[in-house]
């Protein structure tokens, strides 16, 4: 510590005379190239010279003031110790001399008194113990006088409770009495003050069970100054509402720490200290009186007393559920007895001041991590206890968007993060497809949170787990979706653009993404919509808006008003405004600006919405119109397209992501993208499951062709798929048109014609036989095999297998010559140049996909899907999984040679083959028996518990009962009225994904040996199934007619031809031509593109005979009709007819 003695730094050079040069000066002059002794060097030695004479005199003063300073600190304390060894001296003759049953001192004395002992207390120390506690005493005052300090306080304070109590106002000896100026305020007010600190250090924590509490004299005496019975005039209430108002501001210890310690004591006992402490009676009658004095004085005090009492009570853990606040906030807005509405409008309104005081606080920003987190609490509990108050919920937002962290949010929902990926949550152990979750690799800037959250969690000490579990209320209780709720329904009825509570909505949102984003990031970069469920948190809140309302929907659309519902309306309106506007007359014609929707709101509701899509049944998205109409469900596909368009295609450098780690509010944005992405998909599943929007609605506007732009190495790798695609187009990555157009294809291929995707694929396969080597070229080089009729699948599949395990998969590209073997063991005659080939792929596929077989079954439509059973009919389950990828590169392979097969599949398994999501209403084509159940639960008016369901399913394997958990321990966990939903979800997804999940695994992969997953994902089911088979629309004869080559003698011209065209199109029905086309090329559905891309094409063949009895005959494996030269049009139709449907007349030549 500084002893007052001045010792100059450095000498002073009072000579006058020039300091020599140093080393230091010389050696700067030498940088300039400045010779030694030269003038210009001299000059720099003196100003370096007279700056270092001026930094000394500046370091002198400075010294001499510090000095000054404490001299002067120095005898102020030795002033304060005198004045209080008099006082002391004064108070011990006093006491001595005079009779308690005497009347008090005269006023005049008893305030010299307290001016005396105010002026020798420790300044900035509430009591004498806490000065000794701190220290600060140590050195500076005699030991008889720190221990004499307490003594002089207790004679004080009995000074002061015999002048209240016993003192006479015409002897002028009452201080309650006395002239109640700025000097007897501030006495009272210090006074109380000290008695307070007294109180609660020292009382409080034994005060509940220590009933002489009530005749404390510190106790009396707070209890006297502070009450309202002992000021009756008016002059006395103003000065008493000064005292309280000093005790509520006071900055050493107020009113409000004090109450703030009884909630302390009281969060760890179970006793109500409010019913049974008398200390705690006084100090929380107090607080309520300070309370209405805000209400009562002018705005500036009233304001700063709200401010203090929010910075010390939201602090505070569990203050808002205390049962002390609850009395000191009742007891100060006097509604003990009102109705529950005037109850709860009043105590919302005052604890919307409180918090709106608190957010305009310059000290908020400076709030810990741990007072932060019990901030947070609060403020929730406030909502419940108000039961969402529509003015505290519209200022909760703004409240809460000053305080929510993410690092916040990862301790409160424990959200632990892989090292290996900080992209990848450790999620629940909930029921997936595939039992892999979605891998992201999209750079996030990590958030360094585990030191900070160690030193929080420790200061939080025991008050831990219940400030966690009232975070745990933003998503595990109806918090934030009756926040919402109420600051939507601000929002109807009226057309306001600046509404209040459009502000509180977004502010809302934006907190509840740092929540999502914080919880469930993975499960948010995740363009697929599929089963797996997200962490527990953000399913709790996503269920919560969506799940709890299934029950809700009406039977007339009329009324339809469901929270989905609202949060469109709200966004709805901001895009029609924007639409308003001049320079955004079209939505479908000019850009729309990222900032018309703020994105949390986007990003909330396409979450929101997304998840309700995944358990909603086309009854209710139909039929009922919830949770929208039909046609905002159109309007959505418009918005969402164009925002797409906008921010994928049309985007600028300007507003492209950085390629560096991603910032939060980055984060949102491509979070925004890649989910209204994932929403535009699954509305887009459903238009194809059940079409809702007219044609071209999909389709983005000025699109260049995509088969001369596209990137076909992008096309080849599966890793570009996903939010990679999307960060690459958004972040500038994929610059080029020819790479953005492939991301497009590979994510929302829906956007681009059909017709341009089916070219575009035709030239993937084209590239791909083309790289298959020259082997296709060279017949003799091409792969040979012998097939037995009767043994066409071994045969096939002997024959696969050695050319993947001597070759490679890859090599099934090439060529394969087929010659076949008859019954007799020789081979038939012909030359294979492409028609036997044809023919033996679709009698491969014919028998290969028949349910005789045994590894597909049927549906009810005739569709075809893997049969879980099928591991049952063969030696291992190896060889099952061998069969199937064996069938799936026998599918791939005739894909590859555009080759049309019969077999058509189940949209479910395509759905797997496509990596797209199976929705419930796909359910009813493979079990409609266990559809309608599972959607008359859902609709079931009782008890669901009365059913006695578990989450389990049971089968029989072999007279065998196997039970299957949907869940850990599913068998044993009752379905109920609460998550019936749920139950229906794991279901379809047990039955849909779960069941035959291995055997489509395998069969994809034996697909994509031939084919690349991104080559057929550009499709949809229905699509997919057009290609494998053909168009199944109505047959273009006209097209059929252009494209038909004629030989044999035929021509156009000839009248057979022209009697032939006019019994296909006017006499035969669709049925018919179907089987015409079936008879000729052994596919009853048309080529994809048109007749025109047939190879070969159909050839009609003249056959002379003498008479009509011949029947029509075809050599499919050429696509060749052999049509005999009838005599009349009767004679051909009769012919015609007969054979296509006994299918009579085939024959190979």
């Amino acid at each position: 510590m500084f002893d007052g003695s001045f010792k100059a730094s450095r000498k002073v050079n009072l000579s006058g005379r020039k300091k020599p040069l140093t080393a230091s000066t010389s050696s700067f002059g030498g940088q300039h190239d400045a010779a030694s002794g030269s003038k210009e060097e001299l000059l720099r030695a003196n100003r370096l010279a007279r700056k270092e004479r001026q930094a000394l005199k500046l370091r002198t003063a400075a010294s001499i003031k510090i000095q000054a300073q404490y001299r002067r600190v120095r005898a102020l304390r030795s002033a304060r110790a005198a004045v209080l060894a008099n006082l002391e001296y004064q108070l011990k003759q006093v006491m001595l001399t005079a009779d308690i049953q005497h009347p008090a001192l005269p006023i005049q004395q008893l305030q010299l008194i307290l001016r005396q002992f105010l002026f020798a207390r420790p300044r900035g120390a509430t009591t004498f113990a806490a000065e000794k506690k701190r220290n600060v005493t140590k050195q500076n005052f005699k030991t008889d006088v720190k221990t004499s300090g307490r003594k002089i306080q207790d004679y004080v304070v009995f000074l002061l409770l015999v002048s209240s109590g016993r003192g006479l106002t015409e002897l002028a000896t009452n201080v309650l009495a006395a002239e109640k100026d700025s000097v007897w305020v501030y006495q009272i007010s210090r006074m109380s003050e000290i008695a307070l600190w007294t109180l609660v250090h020292e009382e409080l924590p034994t005060s509940v069970n220590n009933a002489q509490v009530a005749v404390n004299p510190y106790l009396m005496l707070l209890d006297t100054l502070t009450n309202v019975s002992q000021y009756p005039t008016f002059e006395g209430s103003k000065a008493l509402s000064n005292v309280v108002y000093y005790l509520g501001m006071s900055t050493r210890y107020n009113i409000f720490d004090a109450m703030t310690a009884c909630i302390t004591y009281q969060a760890h006992e179970n006793e109500s200290r409010v019913l049974n402490d008398q200390l705690v009676q006084v100090i929380a009658r107090i607080a309520a009186q300070t309370l209405q004095f805000a209400a009562d004085i002018f705005h500036d005090r009233g304001a700063g007393l709200l401010l203090q009492f929010a910075r010390k009570l939201l602090p505070t853990p569990s203050s808002a559920t205390s049962p002390i606040t609850s009395y000191v906030t009742t007891t100060a807005l006097s509604i003990e007895n009102g109705s529950r509405d005037a109850t709860t409008q009043r105590m919302g309104l005052f604890w919307a001041n409180v918090a709106h005081r608190f957010c305009s606080d310059s000290k908020m920003s400076a709030l810990s991590w741990p007072e932060r987190a019990i901030c947070v609490g609060n403020v929730i509990e406030l909502a419940f206890g108000c039961l969402f108050d529509e003015a505290l919920v519209q200022i909760i937002p703004l409240v809460l968007s000053e305080l929510v962290t993410p690092s916040l949010v990862q301790w409160a929902f424990d959200v632990k993060y892989l090292q290996q990926d900080p992209m990848v949550l450790v999620e629940d152990d909930g029921m997936s497809d595939d039992g892999n979750g979605p891998s992201i690799s999209v750079p996030v800037k990590d958030v360094a949170i585990d030191e900070e959250v160690q030193r929080g969690v420790k200061d939080l000490g025991d008050a831990e787990p219940s400030v966690r579990m009232q975070w745990q209320k933003l998503c595990y209780s109806r918090f934030a979706v009756l926040c919402l709720d109420v600051l939507l329904r601000m929002k109807e009825g009226t057309s306001e653009p600046d509404l209040p509570g459009e502000s509180a909505v977004c502010q809302l949102c934006d907190i509840l993404t740092t929540v999502i984003l914080s919880t469930g990031r993975s499960h948010v970069l995740s363009v697929a919509a599929n089963f797996t469920n997200p962490p527990s948190a953000m399913l709790a809140l996503l269920s919560a808006m969506t799940v709890d309302q299934f029950a809700e929907w009406p039977a007339s659309p009329i009324p339809n008003r469901n929270r989905v519902n609202s949060m469109w309306q709200w966004i709805i309106s901001k895009v029609t405004s924007a639409i308003s506007r001049p320079s955004m007359r079209s939505l479908e014609h000019g850009p729309l600006d990222v900032t018309t929707v703020p994105l949390q709101v986007l990003l909330l509701f396409n979450l929101a919405y997304s998840h309700m899509l995944l358990g909603l049944d086309d009854e209710t998205f139909y039929d009922g119109q919830w949770p929208l109409r039909l046609s905002e469900v159109k309007v959505l596909v418009t918005l969402l397209k164009q925002f797409i368009y906008d921010v994928c295609w049309a985007c600028d450098s300007d507003n492209a992501l950085p390629t560096g780690n991603l910032e939060e509010r980055d984060l949102v944005r491509l979070s925004v993208v890649i989910t209204s992405i994932r929403l535009f998909n699954q509305l887009y599943d459903r238009d194809c499951r059940r079409r809702f929007m007219h044609d071209g609605a999909w389709l983005w506007p000025s699109m260049p062709t995509i088969r001369d732009i596209v990137d076909l190495g992008l096309m080849n790798e599966d890793k570009t798929h996903g939010a990679d695609a999307i960060y690459m187009l958004m972040s500038g990555n994929a610059s080029s048109p020819y790479a953005r157009a492939a991301l497009i294809l590979v994510t929302i291929p829906q956007v681009l014609s059909f017709k341009e995707r089916v070219q575009l694929f035709q030239k993937l396969v084209e590239d791909g036989r083309a790289q298959a080597g020259n082997t296709r070229d060279e017949f003799s080089r091409a792969l040979k095999v012998r097939i037995q009729r009767g043994e066409i699948l071994s045969d096939s599949y002997d024959f696969f297998r050695q050319v993947c395990d001597n070759m490679s998969p890859a090599a099934l590209k090439s060529r394969i010559k087929v010659t076949f073997i008859n019954d007799q063991g020789l081979e038939e005659a012909g030359i294979d140049g492409g028609g036997v080939f044809k023919e033996f792929m679709d009698s491969l596929t014919r028998n290969a996909f028949s349910p005789e077989f045994g590894f597909f079954l049927e549906t009810d439509d005739h569709l075809l899907y893997p049969d879980p059973n099928a591991k049952y009919i063969v030696d291992t389950q190896k060889e099952a999984l061998d069969r199937y990828r064996f069938l799936g590169r026998v599918l791939a392979k005739a894909v590859f040679e555009d080759i049309l097969v019969e077999p058509q599949f189940a949209a479910f398994f395509l759905n797997k083959l496509l990596g797209k999501f199976n929705y419930i209403d796909d359910l009813h084509s493979l079990d409609p028996e266990l559809y309608t159940s599972l959607m008359r639960l859902k609709h079931y008016d009782g008890n669901v518990e009365d059913l006695a369901l578990t989450f389990s399913v049971s089968e029989v394997q072999f007279d065998k009962v196997v039970t299957r958990n949907l869940l850990p321990d599913g068998s044993n966990v009752p379905v109920t009225n609460d998550d019936r939903i749920r139950y229906i979800h794991l279901m379809a997804n047990y039955k849909l994904n779960v069941l035959t999940s291995i055997e489509c695994t395998a069969f994809l992969t034996g697909f994509h040996d031939l084919i690349p997953g991104s080559w057929i994902q550009m499709f949809s089911p229905t699509e997919l199934q057009m290609l494998i088979g053909g168009t199944a629309t109505n047959i273009d004869i006209d097209d059929w007619e252009r494209h038909t080559q004629y030989g044999g003698g035929y021509h156009p011209s000839q009248q057979v031809i022209q009697w032939f065209w006019e019994i296909v199109k006017e006499d035969f029905t669709p049925e018919d031509r179907a089987a015409l086309l079936k008879f000729i090329t052994s596919c009853s559905r048309q080529p994809l593109l048109g007749f025109s891309k047939l190879v070969p094409q159909i050839g009609i063949h003249q056959v002379r005979v003498e008479d009509d009895e011949r029947l029509p005959s075809s050599a499919t494996c050429m696509n060749l009709l052999k049509l005999p030269a009838y005599s009349n049009k009767n004679s051909m139709r009769r012919k015609l007819v007969y054979a296509i449907r006994s299918n009579a007349g085939f024959d190979l030549s």
